[in-house]
């Protein structure tokens, strides 16, 4: 096109002005088609938060990064908890922390992605949320978001596309002009930045968020940005644990307190880290994002302190005191979904605990017609986790029933006892079991892994996995034991999965299929009296 161009401004300028501007206008329309559409969500820090100058808000990050101690290269550094305040008051420690895994221009570790986990300050919900959108625009320039891993977890019922969310949050967006200066371009191109806001949840909400978080990004060797504040003392943050005594009296008590949050940190210890803000009523605002960095898969864990201030120190007003801590945590993630451990999850105690469950539910409803309860504090914690689980119901070796849920809607025992039930009274293929026939019937419970996309059928391993197969609105699972009870091959468990939901035989072939394995912690009254 440019050999074009030249031609026509050799033999005539004027009498072909009007072509030649066509073509540029072309080859920019070419050159930009790659964006047509692309969403942005603009800055709403930028002339506020920090300057809305490029020159000057680089020169803050640089000087930030160039004033704070370099802690040495850590190749295995995983995550960084680091705060969100304006640069003014925390930015120092922000930058040691930083400092970790680069300088300006020079990023230290290898990564495909940085996960910014941030809290919500102004959007209640349950899960995380997650922007839908392609880039993120600070005075700097735009930071490519990465679609692949957000669509990933938005599979999960706990991860929702909620851009809402982040029209007046602060908590990521302080973080990416330090990660623009680090690692430059490529922050651009081939380094992506997922955004996450978490809300609420439990202990089991958060075991399950953090294991969705490996699975969906372990392939990309991610960093972890945890933004968080720590104490925020005062009246005007209406937390007040001890008077002011002074200056001096309040900086030692503070460091006190969130030095027993921060212990508890460094000792990877989710509980105690719960429990400690339960007890304290600690105002550490990222406190549900530190829970899933904590729940995080990690070998190798190692935790350090690398930084800790307090606004009350940048201002001398320890009346009113916001903390800020920078902490490393080390180690290599792992993928969570396909873990050889799983089998270790349920000890014996708990199966049985689950198969009495399930039989007195049964009969409950046949006897009393209500189920049975449980408070929380007689089931085992292990039972409280929410997992995907199937009850499935045998007479004489034949199926009689058989219903569950795929993913970890519910605590365990819950499901246990929701589809007992179902199993029982609601399988469409069966007509409801009676009390006469119940002796005669013996419960297997399948608790599964979260399920795994498959890139190719080689991966499927008959007697280690089950099968789902999905397509629209069309779905079909068969659970590990179906194959190999059947006798079954690999190509017929995937033929037999497709019909299961309502798909042709080899439709599994054609790549408009979408293909899940799980694996199952199997046990039944029948193997428990072997």
């Amino acid at each position: 096109m440019f050999l074009i161009i030249i031609g026509l401004l050799e033999k005539d300028m004027k009498k072909h002005a009007s072509m030649v501007i066509l073509i540029f206008f072309l080859i920019q329309c070419t050159c930009t088609a790659s964006d047509t559409g692309a969403t942005v969500k603009k800055s709403n820090l930028a002339g506020a938060w920090y300057s809305a100058d490029a020159g000057e808000l680089a020169g803050q990050i640089d000087r930030l990064l160039a004033g704070a101690r370099n802690g040495g290269e850590q190749r295995d550094a995983l995550a960084l908890i680091l705060p969100h305040a304006g640069y003014v008051y925390s930015g120092k420690t922000a930058a040691a922390g930083y400092r970790v895994i680069g300088n300006s221009g020079q990023p230290l570790i290898s990564t495909k992605l940085i996960v910014i986990l941030a809290p919500s300050h102004h959007s209640a919900f349950r899960g995380c949320s997650l922007l839908d959108a392609d880039y993120y625009e600070t005075p700097l320039g735009k930071v490519r978001l990465s679609r692949e891993a957000a669509d990933d977890l938005a599979r999960d019922n706990l991860f929702k596309k909620n851009p809402d969310a982040f029209e007046r949050e602060h908590a990521v967006e302080i973080h990416l002009p330090f990660l623009q200066r680090i690692f430059g371009r490529r922050l651009g191109g081939d380094v992506r930045v997922l955004p996450i806001l978490v809300g609420d949840g439990d202990d089991g909400d958060v075991k399950m968020m953090a294991r969705k978080l490996a699975d969906a990004t372990a392939r990309y060797n991610p960093v972890f940005i945890i933004s968080s504040d720590f104490t925020h003392y005062g009246p005007n943050f209406g937390y007040e644990p001890f008077r002011n005594a002074g200056g001096p009296a309040n900086a030692v008590k503070l460091k006190e307190l969130d030095g027993g949050a921060i212990d508890r940190i460094l000792k990877k210890d989710l509980a105690g880290f719960t429990g400690y803000c339960d007890r304290t009523g600690a105002t550490i605002c990222g406190r549900n994002p530190i829970r899933i960095a904590l729940a995080l898969p990690i070998t190798g864990f190692r935790a350090e302190k690398i930084a800790y201030d307090t606004s009350g120190n940048v201002t001398g007003d320890y009346a009113n005191s916001v903390s800020y801590a920078a902490i490393l945590i080390a180690g290599r993630l792992e993928a969570a979904k396909l873990r050889e451990d799983e089998s270790s999850i349920l000890s014996a105690k708990d199966k049985s605990f689950l198969l009495r469950a399930a039989r007195d539910n049964i009969a409950s409803w046949l006897k009393k017609k209500r189920g049975i309860r449980f408070f929380p504090t007689d089931v085992p914690p292990a039972l409280l986790e929410k997992r995907g689980v199937f009850v499935t119901l045998k007479k004489r070796g034949e199926l009689r029933g058989c219903i569950g849920y795929i993913a970890g809607l519910k605590p365990l025992i819950q499901g246990v006892l929701d589809n007992s039930y179902n199993a029982a009274f609601k399988d469409p293929r069966f007509d409801p079991i009676n009390a006469d026939e119940l002796p005669a019937i013996t419960i297997e419970i399948s608790v599964l892994t979260e399920p795994a996309p498959v890139k190719s059928v080689d991966e499927v391993q008959v007697g280690r996995d089950g099968l789902i197969m999905e397509r629209g609105p069309y779905r079909g699972l068969l659970l590990p034991q179906v194959a190999v009870e059947q006798g079954w091959d690999r190509k017929t468990f995937l033929d037999q999965t497709c019909l299961k939901a309502g798909l042709s035989p080899g439709a599994w072939k054609d790549g408009e299929t979408k293909i899940y394995r799980f694996q199952a912690v199997i046990f039944g009254e029948e193997r428990e009296r072997k």
